[in-house]
């Protein structure tokens, strides 16, 4: 990870020394290394979620308790997929990738990712090195670039192992198995209890059903998208789709329908046609065509959901 922030770096510089060098050439927006280099990443405990006020409340390793804002453009990241705020449970740890202001403060986070999603992305798989079930502790190692990693952790009789698709009790793990884990945070305990673990097989099955899981909920709840512009008199609506459902959001062509739902609670519904569907970087824009007495309402910036055509 440091490398890589580095590597972005140092590209930031060479590539602004070399727009300095070229009078005239235009500014664009690119990756900024610098700012991303300096972004905070926090392993916090979850205490709750409030899915309506979209907020998150955690306690940090200083023993601090954050309310922290969630936003459309942050990615929730559950079981190595895409999540919702209501898969977080109290007691979970998980990493958060957080924006900050001038000062350093955090703004709202970029990113929250539980930790098998963490570990896999990193391809941080660990050697169980020793196990005793009936004192209830678990050891693990990794090794990475010579250097060793150590864990421990508590485990019981609510631990769930998973090598394939269902999960089995603690019996099922054995010393030298590979795997990734998820942890939660108990009251009055120094270690962490080990909620699950999963070896490659376990971790292809959780992710299949958060996948399917989250799908279910962008079809019943539409996908998430927030309005670019407004043209009133020709009806136009560009909205980009947010990159949760982009996979989703490709699969809807010109010349289809959608159905806008707005996203207060003031009963804004109208059907438009779609005049364009195209890529926009991690996110999907559409280019909509409606009566413009139903999109007087709607001003830039705004949440809504939409609801695509059923085959």
């Amino acid at each position: 990870m440091h490398r890589f922030v580095r590597a972005c770096a140092l590209a930031l510089l060479v590539t602004a020394s070399a727009a300095a060098d070229e009078p005239g050439k235009l500014p664009k927006p690119q990756f900024n290394g610098l700012y991303f280099g300096k972004m905070p990443r926090a392993w916090v405990e979850v205490l709750g979620t409030d899915p309506e006020r979209w907020t998150m409340t955690v306690r940090t390793k200083k023993g601090e308790e954050v309310v922290v804002p969630v936003r459309g453009d942050t990615e929730l990241r559950v079981r190595d997929s895409w999540g919702d705020l209501s898969d977080y449970y109290p007691g979970q740890s998980v990493m958060l990738f957080v924006y900050h202001d001038a000062d350093g403060k955090w703004a709202y986070p970029r990113a929250v990712q539980d930790e098998v999603q963490m570990m896999s992305g990193h391809k941080w798989w660990w050697t169980v090195d020793a196990l005793d079930a009936a004192a209830g502790t678990l050891d693990l190692l990794r090794t990475e670039k010579d250097k060793e990693f150590e864990e421990s952790f508590r485990v019981g009789i609510d631990t769930k192992v998973w090598k394939g698709d269902k999960p089995e009790g603690i019996a099922a793990l054995k010393v030298g198995d590979v795997v990734l884990f998820q942890t939660r945070y108990d009251k009055g305990e120094a270690k962490r209890f080990a909620v699950e673990l999963f070896d490659a097989k376990g971790l292809e099955a959780i992710k299949a059903a958060q996948q399917a899981k989250h799908r279910e909920r962008l079809t019943q709840r539409g996908l998430p998208a927030v309005v670019n512009d407004v043209e009133m008199l020709t009806g136009a609506v560009t909205v980009s789709v947010q990159w949760e459902a982009t996979d989703l959001a490709r699969g809807i062509k010109p010349g289809a329908s959608v159905e806008v739902v707005g996203g207060d609670k003031g009963g804004l519904k109208f059907a438009a046609p779609v005049a364009e569907s195209k890529g926009d970087g991690t996110r999907h824009k559409l280019l909509l065509i409606a009566d413009p007495a139903a999109i007087a309402r709607l001003k830039i910036g705004d949440g809504v959901r939409v609801f695509p055509a059923k085959p």
